[in-house]
């Protein structure tokens, strides 16, 4: 089956925000630094030897990849979120109040006209949030 996963850019903190998104979603997470690679970091200033090359958390079907290298200069903007369909209602509300956390409620969790509870945050690192659990 075919999918799609967000991958984010960090300046550096890569490793905080996926241990963090972790701590809040659960799974599986991966990091691969700069120095595991000898060849990359061969080709890499070295006060990059420490910074993440790759990371991926993966739970269910969610899906986060994010590096701290990035191509040209790193801003933040709006064009983009981190949509998780949560699979009960419990777990919404759990991601939810977990990713908040130190973060900004866009949009509250609220019963929604097409019979979802939906919700938005943008989390403390900058990173929007959507939420959408669909009752049966």
């Amino acid at each position: 089956m075919t999918h799609a996963n967000v991958y984010l850019n960090f300046d550096g903190n890569t490793r905080e925000a996926m241990n963090f998104y972790k701590e809040c979603l659960g799974g599986e997470l991966t990091m691969q630094k700069v120095s595991e690679l000898p060849e990359m970091a061969a080709q890499m200033p070295p006060q990059y030897k420490d910074h993440i090359m790759h990371s991926m958390l993966a739970k269910d079907g969610i899906v986060i990849m994010a590096s701290d290298l990035c191509r040209g200069k790193l801003e933040r903007g709006n064009a983009y979120s981190i949509c998780i369909q949560c699979g009960s209602e419990e777990e919404v509300n759990r991601f939810f109040s977990n990713l908040s956390n130190g973060g900004t409620i866009v949009d509250p969790l609220m019963d929604a006209p097409w019979g979802a509870k939906y919700g938005s945050i943008t989390d403390k690192f900058g990173i929007q949030w959507i939420f959408n659990f669909t009752r049966n």
